[in-house]
């Protein structure tokens, strides 16, 4: 057994010709439109705060996080946590499915990490 690289294992690994994997980061944050968050790379000057027109996402996704990204806003507060359970719940149940609409629209070209805060009791 050898620790060479086959043709077989390119599939598993990156290819020169193709730009570094991306990794999306969601999370809420005041002050902010949008839930979306990237890190510059030496390859790409991204930014930090991302907007869905930076993806390329649906209308529909983008209408999706912009409601999620109000919800928290209204309903969430650093001090004080979540002004129901009923609030903190629902935000939680939209979260899975948004979440999954992301990795769906951008799976060939990034990873979405997803940390369900603030959800603690």
């Amino acid at each position: 057994m050898t620790d060479e690289c086959n043709g077989d294992d390119l599939r598993h690994s990156q290819r020169r010709d193709e730009p570094a994997r991306r990794t999306i980061r969601v999370f809420p944050d005041y002050g902010r439109d949008w839930p979306l968050w990237e890190n510059t790379t030496d390859e790409h000057d991204y930014g930090y705060t991302m907007s869905p027109s930076d993806y390329g996402l649906s209308v529909q996704l983008t209408e999706r996080l912009a409601a999620w990204n109000d919800l928290w806003e209204n309903n969430f507060d650093s001090q004080a946590g979540w002004t129901s359970v009923e609030s903190r719940a629902e935000w939680a149940r939209l979260a899975v499915g948004i979440v999954a609409g992301l990795r769906t629209e951008v799976y060939w070209m990034a990873d979405v990490r997803y940390k369900p805060w603030p959800l603690a009791d």
